[in-house]
């Protein structure tokens, strides 16, 4: 089984994608989302990620990252160098809602890290009209 962490500076929208994917995506695949700082305000905990990283290695298969923008990425990076460069973590350079939902989708189905990593990344090519 894959995992997805969903990363965002706004609580609110971490748990909304979260909420989105399992809804899409209810079996087969792990979800966990942190959003704000440690206070509630908008930004990311960096020592959180990493937590939920190491939590997320542990009870599955692989780790598919996505985050919204700058620093949740860099906390992403900062996490998987501090956990020694596991090679069953991705970060996904897909948009945060369209790519979370296809990665739990796609992992739901049983498809390997690196299909879930690629199919999300292709969703920021999908045309809304």
């Amino acid at each position: 089984m894959l995992s997805l962490l969903i990363l965002s500076h706004s609580p609110d929208v971490a748990k909304g994608v979260k909420d989105i994917c399992l809804q899409m995506a209810p079996s087969g695949v792990l979800i966990e989302a942190i959003g704000g700082t440690k206070d509630g305000e908008l930004g990311i905990d960096a020592e959180r990620v990493s937590h939920c990283l190491e939590e997320l290695i542990e009870k599955s298969d692989g780790v598919i990252i996505i985050g919204d923008i700058g620093s949740t990425i860099l906390a992403a990076k900062s996490a998987i160098n501090l956990l020694g460069m596991p090679k069953n973590v991705k970060i996904a350079d897909a948009p945060l809602v369209e790519g979370a939902i296809v990665a739990a989708v796609e992992a739901s189905l049983g498809s390997s890290l690196d299909i879930v990593v690629k199919k999300a990344e292709e969703s920021k090519h999908v045309k809304k009209l």
